[in-house]
């Protein structure tokens, strides 16, 4: 799968695209300083330029024939982390989708952070990719339970040309890991020495408080800096807790999270911290690459401002979840993967009258009909039908075997027909991921 990276920054989004089994034919970004790194660790097939400048970048990644174009659009003015006002960075995701309807890959990936997605400039990008034919997938998910060491919540947006909205949701879901990674999975448990700070250097003389759950009453051992359990300080952004067990996901990291502890929060530590934060270390910047997947030999050295290199990193696609959805994506392009057929269209069936061994082979022929169309989920059933006649193997099929394929097709489309008309939208319950 030939795939161009748009926004690619320092690399994290290629890096994990590759590691998925997928072939970078070209990266664009506009900062000097992060192409640097991402030549120096992936390839020279970086460039420079102003993706807004769609009339030129368009042309340009048209040549490179792309199968994929994927990118993580600047997320400052959605994020929580920035003044969440729509403006000139927020219309960077408007250009990506306007590369996209006019290159036209078979695919296309966005990642961007949750709230984006209710965004208006999410809303005309999305429209962008409707009226250039394709199906969209978008899905929020937890990092942490795709291999990264991070609670980070991004907004997963997967296209495909022709495709049915929402056709790879229930495999992104599939693709979570049986448990959250935690900063133990990914630093090992040698995180450092103590920080050189105390809180009394500040005025503060206060007791430990222990009126706090699972927090105990302050030991020898912890005054010494010693405990049975490990903990780090990763600075919260915006309030909240900053000592953290290596035995839990990291908070999503931003540019700071690896600064010691603010004079402020040594005075007024959070009362949810277990062990005083004087007491144990705080993040190194070569521990924030690593927690957000770059390899301990990453080359950082290009960049001339220790500064820099902490926001590339912290704007970077986790490399981990990269991978995931990329083999997702994968899979289903290789027709590897095939849709489950949702039990709501079983539902369905029954409210026809259809049930008992009808229902069954109902069923069953329809698994089969999207085996043969390599896990396609058309958007259009006369496109999907259409590419069912043409498919490898479905001439040599019986004559009913094969009305039966078709009939299963069109039952599906009906269902899915009938759900649109649906007045009210159920919420999912709570835990699961939001689905569109």
């Amino acid at each position: 799968m030939r795939v161009v990276d748009l926004f690619c920054g320092a690399g994290g989004l290629s890096l994990g695209s590759m590691r998925a089994g997928m072939e970078i034919v070209g990266a664009i970004d506009s900062w000097d300083a992060a192409i640097e790194i991402y030549r120096r660790n992936i390839g020279d097939h970086v460039r420079h330029a102003d993706i807004r400048d769609v009339v030129a970048v368009a042309p340009m990644v048209m040549d490179l024939r792309p199968i994929l174009i994927t990118g993580g659009p600047p997320c400052q003015d959605f994020s929580t982390a920035g003044l969440r006002v729509e403006g000139e960075r927020a219309e960077l995701m408007t250009a990506f989708a306007m590369t996209v309807a006019v290159v036209r890959p078979q695919w296309c990936l966005m990642e961007n952070v949750a709230r984006a997605q209710k965004s208006l400039t999410w809303a005309r990008s999305r429209e962008i990719l409707k009226r250039a034919g394709y199906g969209i997938t978008e899905i929020v998910v937890d990092a942490s339970w795709y291999g990264v060491a991070q609670t980070r919540k991004r907004l997963i947006v997967v296209g495909r040309r022709d495709e049915a909205d929402g056709f790879l949701a229930a495999e992104i879901d599939a693709a979570r890991q049986a448990r959250q990674t935690t900063i133990r999975d990914i630093l090992g448990e040698d995180i450092g020495g103590q920080i050189d700070i105390h809180p009394s250097r500040y005025g503060c003389t206060a007791d430990w408080p222990t009126d706090v759950p699972g927090r105990a009453p302050r030991t020898a051992s912890q005054s010494s800096g010693v405990s049975d359990q490990q903990y780090i300080f990763v600075r919260p952004f915006g309030g909240g807790r900053g000592v953290r067990s290596i035995d839990e996901p990291a908070p999503a990291l931003v540019r700071t999270s690896r600064e010691p502890p603010a004079p402020g929060y040594l005075l007024n530590p959070s009362r949810l911290d277990l062990v005083p934060v004087s007491q144990v270390p705080h993040l190194s910047q070569q521990q924030t690459s690593l927690l957000q997947g770059f390899p301990k030999d990453w080359d950082w050295s290009p960049a001339r401002r220790v500064r820099d290199i902490d926001q590339m990193i912290a704007n970077a696609v986790p490399v981990a979840l990269a991978e995931a959805i990329g083999r997702v994506i994968l899979a289903r392009h290789r027709g590897e993967s095939v849709p489950a057929t949702a039990d709501g269209f079983s539902d369905w069936l029954k409210a026809q009258g259809v049930g008992g061994q009808v229902l069954r082979n109902r069923r069953h022929a329809l698994g089969r009909a999207r085996r043969l169309l390599g896990g396609r989920l058309y958007a259009d059933i006369g496109e999907e039908l259409r590419a069912l006649e043409e498919a490898n193997g479905f001439a040599d099929l019986s004559p009913s075997t094969r009305s039966d394929l078709r009939a299963a097709l069109r039952m599906h489309a009906d269902w899915k027909a009938s759900k649109k008309e649906e007045p009210v939208r159920r919420k999912a319950p709570r835990g699961h991921h939001r689905q569109v």
